[in-house]
């Protein structure tokens, strides 16, 4: 009898099942956790992936926005104050003079300073990302007349090539920025064609997944007022075929801009230079602008005081 109840009180066949079953359970349900956990996390994945290959254009905010202006003089431009260690240690910048040099650099500061009547503590705005910079004059006129400006560099790489090579021009800031072709300021990604070329535009490489930089925009004359003035010698633009949108945004009746400089040295088919070329004069002529030289696609322009 002891035998036989010792059966009866035994677990039974399904309660035997329990542990393997509440196992399973389990095993599914954190199964069916990290499918939706991988699943979420992938949609997110890919929605910022969307979100940091796309264009931000502020429109809300003007280009003389109060609030705007004070955060790239406060936070931008300061920037450029904070050197990085490594450039503590840089070798002083080059000595550059006009004579016995053949760069086209030399070549445009000896035009633009000869257009300034060899003024002295000029001021300059400089923006020639991708093969542009080899016409970089504002180094050259910082050198020889003193002159003192801001460069825009959107490339990280060329942006600390830049602060290293200006260390020692105090009067040169360099600015991790791009000019904006909108009368509003913008948020875009930068793509890399090529090892030395950057094209400003939002697209992202289909051929890997890693993202390329994002770099902030702004109009030139927010710029002229977070640098507090409206009357400066030369402006020097070269970005990637947006330099007619680029000057479009310019308030001319509100500031004084001397001399204009504008380099088409990047992706510009060699037929479609002549007409470029042409609505940047005709626009400039009707602000009472003269082409005054053209040397091998640079356009230099001066403000005709006599009208």
């Amino acid at each position: 009898m002891s035998l036989k109840a010792a059966r009866a009180v035994g677990p039974s066949p399904l309660r035997q099942l329990l542990p393997i079953a509440l196992c399973l359970i389990s095993f599914a349900t954190v199964l069916s956790v990290l499918i939706i956990y991988m699943d979420t996390t992938e949609i997110r994945h890919q929605q910022f992936r969307l979100n940091m290959s796309r264009d931000y254009d502020l429109l809300g905010v003007s280009q003389d926005n109060p609030l705007l202006v004070t955060y790239f003089r406060e936070v931008q431009m300061r920037k450029s104050e904070q050197i990085p260690p490594f450039v503590l240690n840089s070798e002083p910048g080059e000595e550059l003079n006009f004579t016995g040099r053949p760069e086209i650099a030399a070549q445009l500061a000896a035009s633009v300073a000869q257009l300034a009547g060899e003024k002295r503590n000029g001021t300059f705005v400089q923006s020639l990302p991708g093969s542009s910079d080899v016409a970089m004059s504002g180094p050259w006129l910082a050198s020889t007349l003193g002159w003192n400006g801001v460069i825009v560099e959107p490339d990280p790489r060329k942006y600390f090539n830049y602060l290293k090579q200006n260390y020692h021009r105090r009067s040169v800031k360099v600015v991790h920025a791009c000019l904006s072709p909108n009368e509003y300021p913008k948020e875009i990604t930068l793509h890399h064609e090529e090892e030395s070329e950057v094209q400003i535009n939002s697209i992202l490489d289909e051929e890997t997944e890693w993202f390329h930089p994002r770099v902030k925009c702004f109009p030139v004359y927010t710029m002229l007022l977070a640098m507090n003035t409206t009357n400066i010698d030369l402006l020097s633009v070269g970005c990637h075929d947006q330099e007619f949108l680029i000057l479009q945004t310019i308030p001319f009746d509100r500031v004084r801009i001397d001399i204009i400089s504008v380099h088409l040295m990047s992706r510009l088919e060699e037929e479609n230079i002549p007409i470029y070329t042409q609505n940047i004069t005709k626009f400039l002529f009707g602000k009472n602008y003269r082409l005054m030289h053209n040397l091998k696609n640079n356009l230099i322009y001066q403000y005709n005081r006599h009208n």
